[in-house]
């Protein structure tokens, strides 16, 4: 086995014995990249810690022949703290991030500009005001799925290709079809289709954060109740495109907690 050096990112772990457990890293080289962490459960193990939220360095041997290699070592460059004020939602917000990509990330593939946009998204993350964690998220949400080649049509009907706005002054709401990949005019519109009905302001908001850069994001102010609803339109689109079958858990976990503001 041959051994590699890589910036990574945790993106989920697991346990598979009383002493070892699986790592799976989004790395800078490698893209997604699943690895044996041998003895990492024990309190003896004189490797550096694996955490979430953090910009590591890993030194791992890569195998040829099976599907995982091993982890040999571990440092923190960098970690992104969640606690100040509006923890819960900076945790959530986080976690949905690194659930999303390992969702949607294919292994070993290098995502070099989608990884270093992940720690650009951790670094607002851990400092924004709470109030614009909302956005920043669908934001993240957006132009991650744009990367990957997963683009909603907000602007055009996905049919006819006429303008969103022509719509919304004809009947003063807009359709966005999940199967269909955006938004579907009154003439493009098949019965029995499932539609999510979104208003004005939520096409609005949907279209400026699909162009904000993740400073813009963090500079827009939405209720965590609408961004909710967002952010349900934009997985039930990548659900279909992606073919996930799994839900986004840490999402569920936010909206249980959208009424209380996330404090």
């Amino acid at each position: 086995m041959a051994l590699e050096k890589s910036e990574a990112v945790v993106l989920r772990m697991y346990n598979w014995s009383e002493s070892s457990r699986t790592a799976v890293f989004f790395t800078d080289r490698f893209g997604k990249l699943p690895l044996v962490d041998k003895g990492g459960r024990s309190a003896k193990s004189k490797r550096g810690r694996l955490m979430l939220f953090a910009h590591l360095e890993i030194s791992f041997y890569k195998s040829e022949k099976q599907t995982n290699g091993y982890l040999a070592d571990c440092h923190i460059i960098r970690e992104f703290s969640v606690e100040k004020d509006g923890s819960l939602g900076r945790l959530a917000y986080g976690s949905a991030a690194t659930e999303l990509m390992n969702l949607l990330l294919p292994e070993q593939e290098a995502q070099t500009s989608l990884f270093h946009y992940l720690l650009r998204y951790f670094d607002k993350l851990s400092s924004v005001d709470k109030q614009y964690l909302p956005a920043l998220f669908a934001a993240f949400f957006l132009r991650s799925m744009s990367q990957l080649g997963y683009h909603p049509s907000l602007a055009y009907c996905v049919g006819c290709r006429q303008e969103s706005d022509k719509s919304l002054a004809l009947t003063g709401k807009i359709l966005f079809s999940p199967e269909r990949g955006g938004v579907v005019c009154p003439a493009c519109q098949k019965p029995g289709e499932y539609y999510i009905g979104l208003s004005a302001e939520q096409l609005r908001l949907l279209s400026v954060l699909q162009r904000a850069s993740l400073d813009e994001a963090a500079t827009v102010p939405i209720g965590f109740a609408e961004a909710a609803i967002l952010v349900e339109t934009l997985t039930k689109f990548v659900k279909y495109h992606s073919g996930l079958v799994s839900d986004i858990k840490s999402l569920a976990f936010l909206d249980k907690l959208k009424s209380s503001q996330l404090t």
